[in-house]
C-alpha cells in the first residue's frame, strides 16, 4: 500500500472558478453550490447541471447563480449542510438531473477523502466555533493532504478569490457530496 502522508491528493485545477467570489451577504452556499456543479459539468459528467443555465466550460455563471439561490438561499441568511442538500435534491428534480445532494454533519474526513481520493470535489463547511479564520463559510474541497504527525488538511476553492487555499480539517463540520441516480 502507498504512504500518502505528507501528499497532497487533489484533484484538477480549480483556477477556472477562481473569479466566481460571493459578492455579498451569506450567499457562500449558493455559490460553492455553483462551483460544485460547475466543476462536474466541466471534468466528471455534462449532465450534472443544465445546459441553458450554463453551458460546458463556460466562465458565465449568472443564469446558474441566480437559479439555485432560488432552490437554496432565497432569502439571503446563512446555511446548514441538510439546507443546502435539500435545495440542490429539489434543483435537481426540477431540471430531470439524474443526481443527489447527499449531506453529513459528522465524518467529514472520511466522506470528503473517499470522494476526492475517487476524483470528485465535495463541498465543506467551515466553522467559526472550530477555529475557521473564514468566519462560518461553505468551500470547496478538491485536494487533502495528512502529515506524519497526523495533522490533516483540506485544499479548497473559497469563493473569496482563492482557488487552492489551505485550511485545517479541523475547522470543517458538514459534507454535501453528489451521487449519480444514472441507471447502470
Amino acid at each position: 500500500m502507498i504512504d500518502l502522508r505528507n501528499r497532497w491528493v487533489e484533484l484538477k485545477s480549480f483556477e477556472a472558478y477562481r473569479e466566481w467570489k460571493t459578492p455579498r451577504g451569506f450567499l457562500c452556499g449558493t455559490y460553492a453550490s455553483s462551483v460544485l456543479l460547475a466543476y462536474w459539468q466541466d471534468q466528471l459528467d455534462e449532465q450534472c447541471s443544465v445546459n441553458q443555465l450554463r453551458e460546458k466550460n463556460s466562465s458565465q455563471n449568472d443564469a446558474l447563480i441566480r437559479t439555485l439561490q432560488a432552490f437554496l438561499q432565497p432569502i439571503d441568511y446563512p446555511t446548514v449542510p441538510i439546507q443546502i442538500s435539500l435545495g440542490l435534491n429539489r434543483f435537481f428534480r426540477r431540471y430531470h438531473i439524474p443526481y443527489r445532494a447527499r449531506a453529513t454533519t459528522v465524518g467529514s474526513w472520511q466522506r470528503t477523502t473517499k470522494r476526492i481520493a475517487a476524483g470528485e470535489p465535495v463541498m465543506i463547511g467551515l466553522l467559526q466555533i472550530l477555529g475557521s479564520k473564514y468566519k462560518n463559510h461553505w468551500v470547496v474541497a478538491h485536494g487533502f493532504m495528512e502529515t506524519s504527525d497526523g495533522q490533516r488538511f483540506y485544499k479548497i476553492h473559497d469563493n473569496w478569490g482563492k482557488s487552492a487555499a489551505i485550511v485545517p480539517a479541523k475547522w470543517v463540520n458538514g459534507t454535501i457530496s453528489l451521487v449519480s441516480q444514472k441507471k447502470p
